[in-house]
């Protein structure tokens, strides 16, 4: 939108090549000026209505695949200019219009699943869902943000509201822009709350909390005749989606899709094939290995508009990519069921933790001893001792932040003098502590939980999944992450949660006769790539990074001490330390640089 009545040329959108690319995308972009002042590009399964005066854009994926709520929403603007998340689930985003008001609004879901970017570029407003739409214009410079880049260096991406590039924003989760001339606010239209007032014998709050998981994945079966199925791990989210959908599917044989490795402690195949077995799947698997995840990156850094330090976006990719051979075009994913039932490790050993904080003075005195004798051993039993008493002596969400926390804890030793210029060592901590704060919480494990509802899952998870899928050709569906399911979680207590040390107490009985005892108690192993193994033995994957990480392109960029860097590599390889997430992120952002800062998106 500009605020003087006119859009300077922008003809550098048309060009294909600046879009980002995925498998199936339309060859064509389409062009409009629907209102005075305001310019339109759009590329695939865009929904737009309205007239002369107002209307909008958007994109939406409803449960079941009825679309009457989302265009409801855009008539609603149209009648009324007036937008609201009523009767509105799943995912989506949308870009409205007022041209007689001068008004713009954006808004995103309540987990960010299609992202939406702005910009104030002179008289112009730009919003757009992927930040090289912004680059493309010409209007807003590649000039990297050294505060977002520090975020990503703690958590492996960059949070909302941050971008990596300077001038431009993203919409948080759950929130709109409304956007007049000279101004522009953003506010939030939906957020998780954790009253916890449901009472109730545990027999009956895990009665009701069956119902309402089989009523949200249920709703989620599309309802057309297109080609869909599942993830599936084999952990107890995946695999209670699996169960429930092939309950609800009639005569139609539920695909489910599974990635394993080589290494071992990182392949789950056999808990997939027994869930493929018990609920009568159409199971299809395949092996991921070294020289798949070096021909993966390339694809993934193109796939990223920024740079994403999450690996297990490989095994995505890879298990989205079976789906698409196998014709699939909607996969139904488990993301949410650790943050909404309570099955973050992290929260059990934060229950640890917590118990050595409030310990009596004598045993966390003689924990604090026990480090210090050990402050010159550089092992990996000794590490492990002296980063327990660290942690346990914080609070929280400083101790829960520590988790993440690579550049604050090296800030120092990593980063430059001229990057540690742009940055304060605890900024990315009070990222977290303000979100932490806004909890509307009656326990620390809900705030922790909302803490991950909004960073892990609406910066990482989300992004991981969607990025992933869509570069292989499919959409991805999230019944866990359904706005009634989680405001329902939400009103458990947080005892039903993590128990004592039991984490996923009241789901695993909820789920008694939806899941196999094997896989109700299996211990957690995530969906994670087996870097930590290829970097410690001779191969290319270590070449490769190598090659990357300390090339003197990296070196130039003035980010980092060399020396610390080759450091944190060879006490990877010799085991002091697991530093494979740290080395795989700086990886990525260097791969980064090279695609989008270094002239081709600029």
């Amino acid at each position: 939108m500009s605020a003087a009545g006119e859009v300077p040329p922008l003809d550098r959108l048309r060009d294909l090549g600046r879009w980002p690319a995925w498998r199936g995308a339309p060859a064509e972009v389409h062009c409009s000026t629907p209102a005075p002042g305001i310019a339109v590009w759009t590329r695939g399964d865009v929904q737009q209505a309205g007239d002369s005066h107002a209307g909008g854009i958007g994109l939406a994926m409803e449960p079941g695949g009825a679309g009457e709520p989302a265009a409801v929403a855009l008539r609603r603007w149209i009648a009324e200019r007036r937008w609201s998340n009523e009767g509105l689930r799943g995912r989506y985003g949308y870009v409205l219009w007022d041209a007689r008001a001068r008004r713009v609004m954006a808004c995103v879901d309540p987990f960010r699943t299609y992202p939406i970017y702005h910009a104030a570029a002179g008289d112009c407003l730009l919003i757009a869902s992927d930040l090289r739409l912004i680059l493309a214009t010409g209007l807003v410079p590649a000039r990297v943000s050294l505060p977002a880049l520090y975020h990503y260096l703690n958590f492996s991406y960059v949070p909302a509201p941050h971008c990596a590039i300077e001038g431009i924003a993203k919409l948080p989760a759950g929130h709109c822009l409304e956007g007049r001339p000279g101004a522009t606010e953003v506010r939030k239209h939906w957020d998780a709350v954790y009253p916890a007032d449901l009472r109730g014998s545990d027999d009956e709050r895990a009665s009701g909390l069956r119902q309402r998981m089989i009523d949200a994945v249920s709703g989620y079966r599309p309802l057309s005749d297109a080609a869909w199925g599942t993830f599936l791990s084999g952990g107890t989210d995946s695999s209670s989606i699996a169960s429930i959908l092939s309950r609800t599917a009639g005569s139609h044989k539920v695909s489910s899709f599974s990635i394993g490795f080589a290494e071992e402690g990182y392949d789950e195949l056999a808990y997939s094939r027994l869930a493929a077995q018990r609920f009568g799947l159409d199971g299809h698997e395949r092996s991921v290995g070294e020289a798949d995840a070096l021909a993966a990156i390339p694809r993934l850094v193109d796939a990223f508009d920024e740079p994403f330090g999450n690996s297990s976006a490989i095994p995505t990719y890879y298990c989205a990519d079976l789906a698409a051979q196998n014709g699939v075009e909607l996969l139904v994913a488990g993301d949410g069921g650790d943050e909404i039932y309570g099955g973050n490790e992290r929260y059990r050993k934060d229950r640890i933790f917590e118990w050595f904080h409030r310990s009596p003075a004598l045993v966390r005195g003689a924990g604090a001893m026990l480090a210090g004798a050990l402050k010159g051993v550089d092992t990996r039993l000794a590490n492990r001792v002296k980063n327990f008493v660290y942690r346990g002596s914080l609070p929280n969400p400083d101790r829960f932040y520590s988790d993440d926390s690579f550049a604050s804890e090296q800030f120092e030793e990593l980063l430059s003098a001229s990057f540690r210029d742009h940055v304060g060592r605890d900024d990315s901590l009070d990222v977290q502590r303000a979100i932490y704060r806004m909890a509307q919480a009656d326990c620390n494990l809900h705030r922790l939980m909302y803490l991950d509802l909004k960073m892990t899952i609406a910066d990482n998870d989300v992004v991981k999944v969607v990025r992933a899928s869509r570069l292989a050709g499919t959409q991805v569906a999230f019944p866990y992450l359904d706005r009634e399911l989680v405001e329902y979680t939400g009103r458990l207590p947080g005892n039903d949660k993590v128990r004592g040390l039991e984490k996923r107490y009241l789901f695993k009985r909820a789920t008694e006769d939806i899941l196999p005892v094997e896989i109700r108690k299996k211990k957690k192993q995530g969906f994670g790539l087996p870097v930590s193994v290829w970097l410690r033995r001779p191969g290319p994957f270590r070449d490769m990074v190598n090659e990357v990480v300390l090339s003197p392109k990296a070196a130039g960029r003035g980010y980092f001490n060399r020396e610390h860097v080759e450091h944190l590599m060879k006490r990877h390889e010799r085991g002091a330390w697991d530093h494979s997430a740290e080395i795989y992120l700086l990886l990525m952002l260097e791969l980064w640089h090279r695609q989008y800062v270094d002239g081709q998106h600029g």
